[in-house]
């Protein structure tokens, strides 16, 4: 009911496989605790079928962003209705993010709704392993970690996507057997210069460490094929980053794609991928390279 939005209990029942008498049960139950409501009714050659509609506002989903920003973490949450559509937002930083830290701040965004599940996007450094569990016991919803990369990725047997922000360390993530599986802090491999430091106008460096990068993932995870998104590639860029990742394979290297990624388009993954918090077939199961 919640992707259809509006239907009948015949409708739901063919899409669910669950008996009509069953489907009318829940239907009803919803519709006491305002979870959906009656809209009208659909003929259709007998007798008519009521229309019942999803509140959209009976819960919500969130997304929270955590940067640094002049020393401090800028934490931003949206509150989202459950048909995507943006309701309100909370803006604060903090010198550390506790795991308690966001519950009040949340609280008054949620105005006592139900939450669906929560999103929170990083960089890997200001990840705490507490906050996901501690905000999923309070909100009783799932609440995940979400990776660049896999919020970019296609589901592709075999194939790895890294996203490589300016900056910042790069994101990873591989799709094996109906999961994406994140690979790690990437800022800990060694590699001639840590990525905050990189000037991207120096095409030489630039070229040396994604190649690097290249090598070391195709060595450990052995992709069928990496898909590498960023916003500063040229045509020169990737067609050394190709000879110079061959080179260190000596011509084993697997398949490169080069896609273009603003960081507009990149929010708008990790919004689509906040929808998808608590599917199974989407969420990493974490792995460290």
């Amino acid at each position: 009911m919640q992707r259809l939005l509006r239907a009948t209990c015949p409708q739901l029942a063919q899409v669910t496989g669950l008996s009509l008498v069953t489907v009318h049960r829940e239907i009803k139950g919803l519709e006491v605790c305002g979870e959906v409501k009656r809209v009208g009714e659909q003929v259709r050659g007998g007798r008519p079928s009521p229309v019942y509609e999803y509140e959209r506002e009976y819960a919500a989903r969130l997304y929270v962003q955590m940067m640094w920003d002049q020393g401090l973490t800028r934490v931003e949450i949206e509150r989202w209705d459950m048909a995507g559509e943006r309701q309100g937002g909370s803006l604060g930083r903090y010198v550390a993010v506790e795991n308690e830290s966001l519950d009040g701040r949340i609280e008054d965004l949620l105005e006592n709704r139900r939450v669906y599940g929560v999103g929170i996007y990083s960089e890997p450094v200001l990840r705490r392993i507490g906050l996901c569990e501690h905000l999923s016991q309070r909100l009783h919803c799932p609440v995940e970690y979400l990776n660049a990369a896999a919020a970019l990725a296609e589901r592709a047997e075999g194939c790895a996507t890294l996203y490589l922000a300016r900056g910042e360390a790069p994101q990873g993530c591989i799709y094996r057997r109906g999961f994406f599986h994140e690979m790690g802090r990437l800022d800990l491999l060694t590699l001639p210069s840590s990525w905050n430091r990189v000037d991207y106008s120096d095409h030489t460096l630039v070229e040396e460490m994604v190649a690097r990068l290249l090598q070391i993932i195709t060595s450990v995870v052995t992709p069928g094929s990496i898909t590498l998104y960023a916003d500063f590639w040229s045509k020169r860029l990737t067609e050394r980053i190709r000879f110079n990742t061959q080179s260190k394979l000596r011509g084993v290297a697997p398949s490169l794609r080069f896609g273009e990624c603003s960081s507009r388009e990149l929010q708008l993954a990790l919004r689509r991928a906040v929808c998808r918090v608590g599917d199974n077939s989407f969420y990493p199961s974490f792995s460290s390279i």
